[in-house]
């Protein structure tokens, strides 16, 4: 992995230029390395980004009828106006406006993968983007799967330059750092040169937006659609000539600077790439076992490792130590709706005693009026959780503990470091296979959802996206698309 040694200035943040011990700086260490076409990947990191951009695409079939999908696909009339595959039209789109539908889609239930360091959904965003490309550009599975690990590459670095900061302060960083690398992946697609790549970054960054606020809305599965339609807008200017600012990731008034401030890792930036090994490899992804926030993972993890050593009738109180930004994370301590229970931890632990693990039936305007789930989230309490100095180095910030107190004063505990769907704790095949079904007959029926299964498997060596991009739209389903999840 050679990285360009050009020295060239970074400026500090009074805008005064300064030199570096002799590396460029930040995005022109990844354009280069972005540019670089003739790079081997590692099978392992191939095999990953398949899985990956398997996983999406049923998380992409599972939230098409998802009302923020719907309303998003509402702004474009039933006629042909492009190539690219919508998931709510049987006509195609211009590849950005399909890429925005299928991003929503694929975040709508948040069901889909999570990305460290850069703590982003990063195949929400880069798998719907490189999809739409692909149609317009005639490209392969296996352009996809490179460009897809590029993207990946751009984020992890990114966020370790600005994060924990830059997410700590409110930013979703699936819009902002997730916009910069669906625009570098969608350049390398296009086959821009470094210099392109580098400008298509900086197009980025001037689109890159979106507050932790929206959480619980359905503005909030719009972050990933925008940050797919603005990385494909961004690498299309760049290629049509378009220039940014070549330092736009550094200095005064530069990402790091407005989106972290002093919270940047700024002294990193000469040791931060290239890295020693790809970030696919080094840190993999977080999959989702559960269509929840991943903040709540860990406690549901603990949760289904207790559930049956009591009666859930028993229970006095349950208590949820977690890392702070989690705790800031899970909102609502009484969600009114579907959107707002994927980011309740009350919702997530009475759902993990009463049923197991939880299903996308579990997140529906019906469960969450159940009677026996709104008489056990009032007993959740969360409290943020200092980590210890061995856990510190956890990217997603700690361990979780949780205690079970009983009527009788029993307190049952489980301390949970791992969560499921992690590299240490990884999905198994059959899990993945699950998944993937459950998701995808909802829209594909039962033999639709195998056979896209079976069609995906061999992702990388598609020479066209076509099969599978076929089986993506509406005239496609076997059961027609679904308007809502309470049947799952």
């Amino acid at each position: 992995m050679n990285a360009h040694t050009t020295a060239s200035p970074i400026f500090n943040k009074t805008g005064s230029a300064v030199q570096d011990s002799g590396s460029p700086d930040l995005f022109s260490q990844l354009a280069q390395w972005c540019g670089d076409r003739g790079r081997v990947y590692p099978p392992a990191a191939l095999q990953r980004a398949q899985a990956a951009i398997c996983d999406t695409i049923a998380c992409m079939l599972a939230g098409a009828g998802d009302p923020a999908v719907t309303a998003a696909a509402g702004m474009f009339p039933e006629v042909p106006l492009g190539s690219a595959t919508s998931l709510r039209h049987q006509t195609g789109l211009p590849a950005p406006w399909a890429a925005m539908i299928n991003g929503c889609a694929a975040h709508a239930l948040d069901f889909d993968d999570n990305f460290f360091p850069a703590i982003t959904h990063a195949s929400a965003v880069l798998v719907p983007a490189l999809f739409a490309l692909a149609q317009e550009q005639h490209a392969g599975g296996a352009d996809i799967a490179h460009a897809y690990i590029v993207g990946l590459e751009v984020q992890a670095q990114i966020g370790k330059l600005v994060n924990p900061g830059h997410y700590e302060s409110g930013w979703h960083a699936t819009s902002t750092i997730g916009t910069i690398g669906a625009a570098a992946a969608c350049a390398h697609l296009l086959q821009l040169d470094a210099d392109g790549i580098l400008h298509a970054m900086s197009v980025g960054f001037s689109l890159a937006g979106g507050s932790k606020k929206q959480f619980g809305s359905m503005v909030k599965p719009m972050h990933a659609g925008f940050a797919a339609m603005h990385g494909i807008m961004a690498a299309r200017l760049a290629a049509a000539g378009m220039k940014g600012d070549r330092h736009a990731m550094q200095g005064r008034w530069s990402f790091a600077d407005l989106f972290a401030g002093s919270a940047s890792n700024m002294d990193l930036v000469p040791r931060l790439f290239p890295a020693a090994a790809l970030a696919i490899e080094e840190f993999g992804l977080q999959a989702k076992l559960y269509p929840a926030c991943m903040s709540a993972h860990l406690a549901i993890d603990a949760l289904l490792a207790l559930r049956g050593k009591f009666d859930v009738a028993d229970v006095e109180c349950i208590d949820v130590r977690l890392p702070a930004f989690m705790v800031g994370n899970l909102r609502y301590t009484n969600p009114q709706n579907e959107m707002e229970a994927r980011f309740s931890m009350n919702h997530c632990a009475a759902i993990a005693l009463l049923y197991g693990v939880p299903r996308l039936a579990h997140f529906s305007v019906e469960a969450v009026a159940r009677a026996e789930v709104q008489a056990l989230r009032p007993l959740v309490r969360m409290h943020v959780r200092e980590p210890f100095v061995k856990r510190t180095d956890l990217p997603w910030g700690g361990d979780c503990l949780v205690s079970v107190t009983l009527k009788s004063h029993r307190v049952y505990s489980e301390c949970v470091t791992y969560p499921k769907g992690c590299q240490q704790n990884p999905l198994t095949a059959s899990e993945q296979r699950e998944k993937f079904i459950d998701c995808a007959r909802l829209a594909l029926g039962l033999d639709g959802a195998v056979a896209l299964y079976d069609c995906l498997a061999n992702f990388s060596r598609l020479e066209r996206i076509t099969p599978i991009t076929e089986r993506l739209r509406p005239h496609a389903a076997g059961s027609g698309l679904p308007s809502d999840h309470s049947s799952t």
